[in-house]
Parts: C-alpha cells; sequence; structure tokens
C-alpha cells in the first residue's frame, strides 16, 4: 500500500509539472482568414533623442560637393553598409543640444523630431545651399535587448523602420519551453520615467498592446514558468525518491 501511495505521488508531480502544447502556441485565439476584430496597434513615430546616432547623406547633381557633404565616395562608400563599425563612425550624433553638426550646413536642431521630420528640416537647409538635392537619413543607434527564457539572450540592433515583439523574439532564436507566453515584460526608458507593459504572447489582444512595436533601447523580459524548478529538479528528486524506496523496502524486508 505505501509503495502504491508513493506512485501516485510521483505522478501527480510529475503531471503537473508537465508543459500542454497550448502553453507554446502564440496567439492562439486567431483562426485562418481575416479577422475583422482584430485591431492592430499602429506602430509609434520614434522622437529622435540625445546621444542617437543618425546616418545623414546629401546628394546633389554636383560630385564635389557630394564628396564635401558625405566624406565618402568610390569603394569606401560601396562598403560603408558592410560593417557595423563604420556605421556609428560616419553616422552623425545627437548632441547635449539636440543638434547634428552637419559639413557645410552646420548645426541642425533634431531633438524630439522622427525621423522623417529631421529629414525635411536638413532638406530644407541644404536647398539653400545645392539645387535638386536629395537628403537620405536613418536611425542607426535602434538597439534592444531580449533576456530570460529566450534561446539567445542579448543585445540586438535594429535597421528597419519598425521592430514588433515578435520581431524581436524572432531574432533572439525564439523563447524556450521553460518560457512564459502569458506574461512578457516589456521595460521602456523614456525622458519623464520608465514605462512597463505586460504582454500575453497567446492572444490576439497583444497586437493591439502598446508594448507591442518596440522602441530604441527597450528591454524585453521573458519569465520562466513556474514548474521551471521542479523540471531542473527532477533528476535529483528521482534519485532522491528511488532512494527512499529502496530504503523502504530494506526496512520491510528486515522487518519480515
Amino acid at each position: 500500500m505505501k509503495r502504491f501511495f508513493q506512485v501516485i505521488i510521483v505522478l501527480s508531480l510529475l503531471f503537473s509539472a508537465c508543459t500542454s502544447q497550448k502553453e507554446l502556441l502564440y496567439l492562439q485565439d486567431i483562426d485562418t482568414g481575416t479577422e475583422d476584430n482584430i485591431f492592430f496597434k499602429q506602430s509609434i513615430d520614434y522622437k529622435i533623442q540625445k546621444q542617437d546616432i543618425l546616418y545623414i547623406r546629401i546628394y546633389s547633381m554636383n560630385q564635389e560637393a557630394n564628396e564635401i557633404f558625405n566624406l565618402t565616395s568610390g569603394r569606401y562608400q560601396q562598403n560603408l553598409f558592410q560593417n557595423e563599425t563604420s556605421l556609428f563612425i560616419n553616422g552623425y550624433s545627437v548632441n547635449d543640444s539636440g543638434n547634428v553638426d552637419l559639413p557645410i550646413i552646420g548645426n541642425v536642431n533634431v531633438l524630439y523630431k522622427t525621423v522623417e521630420e529631421a529629414k525635411n528640416t536638413i532638406q530644407s537647409q541644404a536647398d539653400e545651399i545645392l539645387r535638386n538635392s536629395s537628403v537620405v537619413v536613418k536611425l542607426i543607434s535602434f538597439k534592444f535587448s531580449v533576456l530570460g527564457e529566450v534561446h539567445g539572450p542579448g543585445m540586438y540592433r535594429n535597421y528597419n523602420n519598425q521592430l514588433t515583439v515578435l520581431e524581436a523574439i524572432a531574432m533572439a532564436g525564439d523563447i524556450t519551453d521553460y518560457g512564459n507566453r502569458k506574461n512578457v515584460l516589456i521595460i521602456r526608458p523614456t525622458k519623464s520615467g520608465t514605462e512597463t507593459f505586460r504582454i500575453d504572447l497567446t492572444s490576439s489582444k497583444v497586437l493591439s498592446s502598446e508594448g507591442f512595436f518596440l522602441l530604441p533601447n527597450d528591454i524585453v523580459y521573458v519569465e520562466p514558468i513556474s514548474t521551471k524548478m521542479f523540471r531542473i529538479n527532477a533528476p535529483t528528486l528521482s534519485i532522491f525518491l528511488s532512494t527512499i524506496s529502496t530504503l523502504i523496502l530494506i526496512l520491510n524486508f528486515i522487518n519480515l
């Protein structure tokens, strides 16, 4: 009878620690086809901050002017995007006054402007010097971190105009079987303080969450499920229970 109760206890512990397939699925309440009742959160227009790094290029029909403004040409210009370090060395840092210092044009204030607004500001000043000029502005300091129960935790960089939390997790190698997909934490530093969001990746409501689209310097933290420690210690627990069972058998044998 004692042996029977031991088996029941062990089986109960094992089943309580199991992860169902449903816990590993994303967006479980979305069926195939068009979902008219789902509201998709629009991407956030990021406002340029101090110490951000911008890729800025000004082009015109005048080749000499291009070389003065851009300070790169020929093979060096072609290899510029192949090296991340080169992007930062040749980028323009937003100083404490919120300006970028451009050749000939001088200081241009871009603080708290969107990338598109910064481009238009630089374009208007470039038009005063060059005819038929074209300005390219990109944010190259869009970094974010993914921590916790993912296969590749660390800091990553994004070179697109927008980034969703699902894309960020994909870049980190997806969530492990130990990760809690129902309670992912987004930590967002802002000029007025730190904002936090809790999102459920198993629900379609995440698509309308404030944390669905990430911003530069966001941190995504995937918490472990509550049964992780039991699974990690399962081999030790198994040895312990085996030892107890063996000891009980020995004691029963001695009593006989």
